[in-house]
């Protein structure tokens, strides 16, 4: 929350977090008490100039976090093509679950523009996530060639190079949940296999969606009845090896933020992981994931195998093996 005090009035400006994420409101406050026009009109040129946010702070509960790239000598025409494609975002009536890669211009004036809706959301929700997301990049990094949002609905970045394809790890954020799991070691027993689960699942979608979520139980053993719930997402235009390389990188990122917490979130530009102790996803998208089938023993592969076999044989076995040896080895004196 920001104050701007003079002695002629007081601007506030609040940024309220509603209960439903979807929903970004500000409200502005302003207590005037009118006694110069010139101090007024001060005080809206120092809001009007003020510099504006380049990388957002990520917290915990954040559903919005950007980055802008450090580049700030976009061009008039690139600005101006930003603009009309993330105008069109919100518009947009391609049914093609929420995924939209679109360009606009040429040289060094094109703009290439990804969103991404997440994958259990309708199409008016994914429009709805689009228009917020332009709002906040239009007002914090319009000046920059390169930008990224990640709300809890939806991704959208833009950059002046290809990124269509191209498997992108940076910037990334990692955000934990503020509480802790009641018993970490069990939680954990069940988070990794049920991420890899369904990163597995996710990297196995088509070029149009590559979306999993689903929920699974902690062991009743444990000191309170606890479910997790998680859901595993890449950028469609990945390729299977691209998405599952993406999400593996991310699973291994958890000890990083989210030890022994009961929910967090990884967000990179190409893929993203969040799992919560409750329902985030719509409900048709849930599976139940059954841990104790969900991660197979691994299997043999090409190269070096080392193999250790025990045999257990009767004593007179033994002895019967161990003439069966000699008068081989005999045999082949002999030849």
């Amino acid at each position: 929350m920001t104050y701007y005090r003079t002695n002629v009035c007081q601007v506030e400006f609040l940024l309220i977090k509603q209960s439903t994420p979807s929903l970004l409101e500000t409200t502005v406050r302003l207590n005037i008490e009118m006694k110069s026009s010139t101090s007024l009109l001060f005080i809206f040129a120092t809001i009007i100039v003020a510099p504006a946010i380049v990388d957002a702070q990520c917290t915990t509960n954040a559903d919005y976090c950007w980055s802008c790239n450090t580049t700030t000598n976009a061009t008039t025409a690139y600005k101006q093509n930003l603009n009309t494609l993330l105008v069109s975002l919100s518009s947009n009536n391609q049914t093609n679950y929420g995924f939209l890669n679109l360009s606009l211009g040429t040289g060094t004036n094109k703009v290439n523009v990804i969103a991404l809706c997440r994958g259990d959301l309708a199409q008016d929700q994914c429009r709805s996530c689009y228009g917020e997301a332009n709002i906040i990049l239009s007002q914090n990094c319009s000046n920059h060639h390169e930008a990224i949002i990640w709300a809890l609905r939806c991704t959208v970045r833009y950059s002046n190079i290809t990124m269509f394809g191209i498997e992108e790890d940076e910037p990334a954020r990692l955000l934990p949940s503020p509480n802790s799991a009641s018993n970490p070691e069990d939680f954990k027993l069940v988070l990794n296999p049920l991420l890899e689960t369904l990163s597995r699942n996710a990297s196995s979608g088509d070029s149009m969606k590559k979306f999993a979520a689903g929920h699974a139980p902690v062991p009743a053993g444990s000191e309170t009845n606890q479910t997790i719930y998680a859901s595993a997402q890449c950028s469609p235009d990945l390729d299977k090896q691209n998405c599952s390389e993406c999400l593996e990188d991310s699973i291994k990122d958890i000890p990083k933020c989210c030890e022994g917490k009961d929910g967090g979130r990884v967000l990179k530009p190409s893929c993203t992981l969040r799992f919560e102790g409750g329902m985030f996803y719509e409900p048709s998208a849930d599976s139940l994931i059954n841990i104790s089938t969900a991660t197979p023993p691994p299997t043999a592969t090409e190269g070096n195998k080392t193999s250790n076999i025990t045999i257990k044989v009767s004593p007179s076995s033994f002895f019967q093996l161990l003439l069966l040896v000699l008068c081989l080895s005999s045999a082949l004196v002999l030849f």
